[in-house]
């Protein structure tokens, strides 16, 4: 019988097996990857024992054949497992999430991985007196993270969501700096052991900070450029789920083989971007339900990955565990060292840093204790171990003593870290309900009970009406009376504030969760505005009222994307960013006012039962101060670009419509009115349209500069012929809150007309407010002197800017514009001091 049966019948059994496991994992409250270690070493000890008795034939025997066959494919492991392993980490991620949390990321991911090499090589080497480029090669396997059961943990305990995005941005970028350092120590070991084997000489591999550079850089084009040719691809292929996902799989493997052995570039860091470029567009890109099985798919891959992976390498381990010398002893109790080392080092003593220079928020000194405790070691570092056994390039001591010491310390952090982190967990305290929540809990008892008395109350009057004849007088059986809270559980009134912006913060995403399952919210936006949840969630958990204000205040500010638009357009006349940052505003504050109403009405009805009047009315007040900002912001961009404003209401009502006749279409199938023919083809109907809606409108600012232009009645009184040449003439500005336009001293330059907005110029201590309409800057080119004036933007302002040539020529061609902005300088010098 051929081998490839037996393979297969072990890989079935496998399945099997780790199947079966994931209950058993759940009811021992261990991570699963736990078990596989554990079945991994039976199973190897069990294929050891079978294999010595020659007489055991059958089923067993095969399946046994098929396993060993398995373990020596080993040096498949890489090509094989890890471009689904590093594709599915980057795939699930929360892309804008890991950006605000990029720093501290990028402290764990990097700066760790480095400490954690550079601090397991040096203890290793002194426990063992091994070689220290050996040495160094261990540190590059045992430096990758898996960060499957720290995630768990801060769910259990409701721990800030941005310290689940540490943990999972962190394993996935310390992945590609590890795997690019193992592969440069590989190099060199190779060269030295093998000089005719290795890909370089030893001199030009120790100088390798340029071509490490290349390496990455190389891997970030290429895997963002196949991502997105991919992004092309995949909304081409309709309605096919299957088809989508062989695209993406074949994506995550030519990433990998094509920079890595064509390019000659890194194809971890290929993949990696590929991954994060497919998170990022994705969800914008695909139809909800396809990116809903897409990543359904993507699980499925990365559990039969890991699987595999764990339970052969434990496999593999079994083989050798009872011939482990004290050599290795020494070793494991050295790695184990040197990463707590390192990792407490990078934990308590550099996000510190970052903290104080509040490029993070604050991180709970128990939550720093489970991230050190936490650095399990995952399939990544099982995949290296295997790939350096597999080597033959390598001397066979070098080989056993890394790959056994690696798999070594991956089963001590599953069997010694992962099984103790609840006890961590407990000995802190986290596992305990705090004081607030203990409250919390005991008045939703006591609610909930009223509530269902006056239920069951109502429900046993209608049946005595209904049976017996019986006029039970509501008021005979009264109403239970909501205990109140022991003096100790008592909650102030910041703390019940601060349970209620929780509540509302948690209905606000989930709010705009239903309104993406609805598709009246593209995942573009439903993402956006998620993180700002996200954002506002973690704020009050760390400061209560105070950061949930400081959040929303910050959600006024402008946005890097924003500045960058905006220099872009003044510097280039590239306006192409800086529309769709205009676009985005637009969608994310009709989105919030919508979604700020129901919050208001959320409030009211059932979250002042809970906490009280004096809590509702605070938290009232507070919804009712962010919908009058929202509201505002909103009214100033639908006075500056009506025509787009306009659009975007009219495509909220077309998906609300579609939504409505889906719901509509749907009953009428149900009660059998019409037959699933006339539903499937009126449904067709509806993805059409909703298809046309799905493509938000453009805003070109070209054609909103007629608009501004009659806004200001200087030219109120010009013919179409007269607009379109005043048009050719000025140039549009978006100016910031606070930003200043024109600075005292300046070169007359420009002269500016507010098409929307305020401005104040500051003469000396005397401050005038400019409005829509109005202009400024015109005496100095007047006059040909200096500015005598400092001119600021009040808020978003929106000028039209006419310069000195433009201004001259102008002024030339229409004399009566000319007589208009030297009445008015005029006026203004008779005033007061010239404003410009």
């Amino acid at each position: 019988m051929s081998d490839v049966i037996f393979t297969i019948l072990a890989i079935a059994m496998l399945l099997t097996i780790v199947s079966l496991l994931v209950p058993l994992a759940e009811r021992l409250r261990l991570p699963h990857t736990v078990l596989l270690a554990v079945a991994g070493l039976g199973l190897g000890l069990w294929t050891s024992w079978i294999s010595a008795h020659a007489d055991f034939d059958g089923l067993l025997r095969d399946a046994v054949r098929g396993l060993q066959h398995m373990e020596l494919g080993t040096d498949l492991f890489l090509l094989l497992f890890l471009p689904p392993l590093l594709f599915t980490a980057g795939l699930t991620i929360d892309v804008r999430r890991l950006i605000d949390e990029m720093s501290a990321v990028l402290l764990l991911a990097i700066v760790a991985v480095l400490v954690c090499i550079v601090g397991v090589a040096g203890v290793v080497h002194l426990a063992t007196g091994s070689d220290i480029l050996v040495c160094l090669l261990v540190g590059t396997i045992v430096s990758t993270t898996d960060p499957a059961a720290v995630i768990g943990i801060f769910r259990d305990v409701g721990a800030p969501k941005r310290l689940s995005i540490l943990a999972e941005g962190e394993s996935l970028l310390n992945d590609a700096v590890a795997i690019a350092s193992f592969g440069f120590i590989m190099e060199l070991l190779v060269s030295r052991f093998s000089p005719e084997l290795g890909t370089a000489p030893l001199a030009e591999a120790t100088a390798p900070i340029l071509a490490v550079v290349e390496d990455f850089l190389g891997g970030v084009v290429f895997g963002f450029v196949l991502a997105r040719v991919a992004m092309v691809i995949l909304p081409r292929l309709g309605e096919s789920d299957t088809a989508i996902s062989s695209v993406t799989v074949s994506l995550a493997y030519l990433s990998y083989i094509v920079a890595d052995h064509y390019l000659g570039v890194s194809g971890v860091v290929a993949v990696v971007v590929a991954a994060l470029t497919v998170a990022a567009y994705g969800p914008t890109h695909l139809h909800p339900r396809q990116w809903t099985a897409l990543r359904q798919i993507w699980r499925q891959l990365d559990f039969w990955s890991n699987c595999l992976i764990f339970v052969l390498a434990s496999m593999v381990a079994a083989q050798f565990l009872p011939q482990i010398t004290w050599l290795y002893v020494w070793g494991l109790l050295a790695v184990v060292v040197g990463a707590m080392l390192a990792r407490t080092l990078v934990v308590f003593g550099m996000l510190p840093l970052l903290e104080l220079l509040r490029l993070v928020q604050p991180v709970d000194r128990h939550y720093k204790a489970i991230l050190v405790w936490g650095g399990l070691r995952g399939a990544v570092t099982i995949v290296l171990a295997m790939v350096v056994a597999a080597d033959t390039r390598l001397p066979a001591g070098v080989r056993e003593f890394t790959a056994e010491l690696a798999t070594l310390f991956v089963l001590f952090t599953l069997l010694v870290n992962a099984t103790t982190l609840g006890l961590l967990m407990r000995a802190m305290g986290l596992n305990k309900l705090s004081r607030l929540e203990v409250a919390l809990r005991d008045r939703v008892l006591a609610l909930s009970r009223v509530n269902v008395q006056r239920q069951l109350r109502q429900i046993i009057r209608e049946h005595n009406e209904r049976v017996v004849g019986l006029d039970v007088d509501p008021a005979s059986a009264g109403d239970a009376e909501i205990e109140s809270p022991p003096a100790e559980l008592a909650l102030q009134l910041d703390e019940r504030v601060m349970v209620g912006l929780l509540t509302l913060c948690t209905q606000e995403k989930e709010l705009y969760l239903d309104l993406f399952e609805q598709q009246t919210l593209s995942r573009r936006m439903v993402a956006i505005l998620s993180a700002r949840a996200d954002r506002l969630i973690d704020a009050v958990r760390d400061r209560g009222a105070e950061g949930y204000l400081e959040v929303v205040q910050s959600f006024t500010r402008p946005h890097f994307s924003f500045r960058l638009g905006l220099w872009l357009q003044r510097r280039f006349a590239f306006d192409g960013l800086l529309k769709e940052w205009l676009a985005d505003r637009f969608e994310v504050l009709m989105v919030s006012q919508d979604v700020l109403a129901e919050l208001a009405a959320f409030n009211l009805n059932s979250v002042a039962d809970l906490l009280g009047a004096d809590a509702e009315a605070r938290l009232d007040a507070m919804v009712k101060d962010r919908q009058e900002l929202v509201a505002r912001s909103l009214k100033a961009l639908s006075l500056q670009y009506p025509g787009y404003a306009e659009s975007i209401r009219d495509r909220q009502l077309e998906r609300a419509a579609i939504r409505f006749e889906a719901a509509e279409y749907a009953r009428r199938l149900q009660e059998s009115i019409i037959s699933r023919e006339v539903y499937a083809d009126l449904r067709r109907q509806l993805n059409a349209r909703r298809k046309g809606v799905a493509r938000r409108p453009t805003l070109d600012l070209g054609l909103e500069l007629a608009g501004m232009i009659a806004r200001v009645p200087l030219f109120a009184a010009l013919d179409g012929a007269a607009v379109r040449e005043v048009s050719r003439r000025l140039r549009p500005l978006v100016a910031m809150p606070g930003e200043k336009i024109v600075a005292k001293g300046g070169p007359p330059d420009a002269m500016y007309f507010i098409a929307a907005g305020e401005v104040e110029v500051h003469v000396g201590e005397i401050t005038v407010t400019l409005k829509e309409g109005d202009f400024f800057g015109e005496m100095g080119l007047l006059e040909s002197r200096p500015r005598n004036a400092d001119v600021f933007a009040s808020g978003y302002c929106h000028l039209l800017v006419l310069y000195r040539k433009d201004f001259n020529e102008l002024l030339e061609e229409r004399p009566n514009v000319r007589a208009e902005i030297e009445a008015v300088a005029a006026r203004r010098m008779s005033e007061a001091p010239a404003a410009s």
